[in-house]
């Protein structure tokens, strides 16, 4: 899958399956409690076993070692079961998601990212510094005086088309991924600002896409819209975001990791901006087994398996 630009939390790390802390296992880590350690991973150095399901989470010594920066945490821990499909071009799992406190109501509720216009907005505002530019209606009254006095100077359509393109860059045109010119004979200020806006919308992303992205993912769309006897590849949201479902390649075996699909685990850092505390890839095959291998940002087992700062 690709991923979207401008995503909410930070890019997934590469991973190796072979010859690292993060393999997959020859025999099961005796590490958890209270669930079989067979298919609970905690990031043990030998791995899990496959299983058809399996519990993913950061151990409570790492927690310890991680101190303040173990409160940022999202997610308690995430339960991934491989889903039958009708379809054989793809595999699923669904993640069923137990978050930390008031998660993730309050990470959507902190969604400041601008949205498509407002970035539009603030593009022309950096270009056109001590203009006194604040908003989009002081930025098409600039546009409209742009216009006006290059007319009077006796520029060509292309003349102001180019001097446009010069401060602000190529607008393009992203239904049909075509760039356009920035200005027309008889244009306003607004025809300019609008092209440059193009499709952008001036609603905040749904909570399915901030909660998709927190966890590394794209394509975001509601559960109900999976249609398993014709499944599209993408990331389904239950209505409360307690289930995630991922529909990606099948994986040839449980060690594959060119067809594996990743997932981060996210937090927030002291500032308030996303992060991630580890990421984790799935390899799923067509039976439903789930191979599982991960990596934590920052922190690494030392040789007596104690977690250390990286």
């Amino acid at each position: 899958m690709h991923r979207p630009a401008g995503a909410v939390v930070a890019a997934i790390l590469a991973l190796s399956l072979v010859g690292c802390s993060s393999d997959q296992a020859d025999a099961p880590d005796e590490e958890t409690d209270g669930d079989s350690a067979a298919s609970v991973y905690e990031f043990q150095t030998n791995g899990i076993e496959p299983s058809n399901e399996v519990t993913i989470r950061v151990p409570d010594d790492l927690r310890e070692v991680m101190g303040t920066d173990g409160d940022g945490m999202l997610v308690d821990q995430i339960v991934v079961t491989g889903r039958e499909l009708d379809d054989a071009q793809y595999c699923a799992a669904d993640l069923s998601m137990s978050y930390l406190g008031n998660q993730p109501l309050d990470m959507i509720a902190a969604n400041d990212a601008p949205t498509d216009r407002e970035s539009v907005v603030q593009t022309f505002i950096n270009r056109i510094p001590d203009s006194g530019v604040d908003d989009e209606a002081s930025v098409v009254e600039w546009l409209d005086s742009a216009i006006e006095s290059r007319i009077a100077s006796g520029y060509s359509e292309s003349d102001i088309s180019d001097s446009f393109e010069d401060l602000f860059g190529t607008p393009v045109d992203l239904e049909s991924d075509t760039y356009l010119s920035p200005y027309q004979d008889g244009d306003t200020g607004q025809d300019v600002f609008d092209r440059y806006a193009g499709s952008a919308s001036d609603e905040q992303a749904p909570g399915t896409t901030i909660v998709a992205e927190s966890l590394g993912l794209d394509d975001a769309r509601a559960q109900t819209d999976l249609d398993e006897s014709a499944p599209e590849e993408g990331t389904y949201v239950s209505e409360d975001f307690a289930t995630v479902t991922v529909v990606g390649d099948c994986a040839t075996s449980a060690t594959d990791p060119d067809n594996a699909i990743e997932i981060e685990l996210p937090s927030v850092d002291a500032d308030g901006k996303g992060d991630t505390t580890a990421t984790v890839q799935l390899s799923v095959m067509t039976d439903g087994t789930i191979g599982v291998a991960g990596e934590v940002n920052d922190y690494m087992r030392d040789a007596n398996d104690n977690w250390i700062a990286n």
